[in-house]
């Protein structure tokens, strides 16, 4: 099984730095630990969903806090393998802020891994539509969608695009190594 094993997450957007294209929380303490647990990975699952649950019990939470905070548990609960509860928790996320492109983007990663690749690819359509701040992940999943229904020529455009976005990405660049371009001849 192929499918992106890092996830996007999104919380108030204030940029670290360029380079590094991360993104830091700003609200409650719990809040900001469920943002880096689900950063961090597998590793602090079970304490960053604690920290998640605990955040969203809290009223005074800005609607995006809100969806950006279920995204993260969301993450956290794709690495604990609680698939469909993390896609609950993403779907509880677009209906809190339906233009969040990251909500979009890791649901379509939820339904990839599910198999469910028509929806997955409406999902990372969806994302690159809303302008998903890591575009590269967007396309490569999408590409694997594409590419497990057969559809080669728009999976390829799209791992070319991811590579485009992130070069030197590996991820794209061994995926591109199957394809054969071969060209046709023009009857003419």
């Amino acid at each position: 099984m192929r499918f992106l094993i890092s996830l996007a997450a999104l919380t108030i957007m204030v940029p670290a730095s360029a380079a590094a294209q991360s993104t830091v929380i700003i609200g409650t303490s719990q809040a900001r630990g469920c943002y880096e647990a689900a950063l961090g990975g597998a590793s602090g699952a079970a304490t960053g969903l604690a920290r998640c649950e605990a955040a969203l019990s809290e009223r005074m939470m800005s609607q995006r806090d809100r969806a950006a905070t279920e995204v993260n548990m969301g993450i956290l609960l794709m690495q604990a393998g609680r698939t469909d509860e993390a896609l609950a928790a993403y779907d509880r996320a677009i209906r809190i802020l339906p233009g969040l492109g990251e909500a979009w983007l890791n649901r379509g990663i939820a339904r990839l891994g599910q198999r469910e690749y028509a929806a997955a690819e409406a999902d990372f359509t969806r994302s690159l539509e809303l302008n998903v701040r890591e575009a590269h992940k967007a396309y490569f999943n999408r590409a694997l969608s594409l590419d497990a229904r057969e559809r080669y020529s728009e999976a390829y455009a799209d791992f070319q695009q991811a590579l485009e976005l992130a070069p030197g990405w590996a991820l794209p660049l061994r995926e591109l190594e199957r394809y054969e371009v071969v060209r046709t001849p023009v009857n003419g």
